[in-house]
């Protein structure tokens, strides 16, 4: 079974190309932390959302995303 954040994940390349570059914390179906570290994403996530597990994902840029 996967999670609801993995699943918006690999569904909605096109939301997160504007995070082309940076690291990304996802909870549910929303971008919770973007910053230039995995582990600076995580913090922000978890400050915002002490009681969750975010999943944590680097955006690569250019035209493809690979998932």
């Amino acid at each position: 079974m996967t999670s609801k954040a993995f699943q918006w994940y690999v569904s909605n390349p096109e939301k997160l190309r504007k995070y082309a570059g940076k690291h990304v914390a996802i909870v549910d179906d929303k971008v919770v932390g973007v910053e230039d570290s995995a582990k600076e994403a995580c913090e922000m996530a978890k400050k915002r959302l002490p009681k969750e597990s975010p999943l944590l994902a680097y955006i690569p840029t250019g035209e493809i995303l690979i998932l």
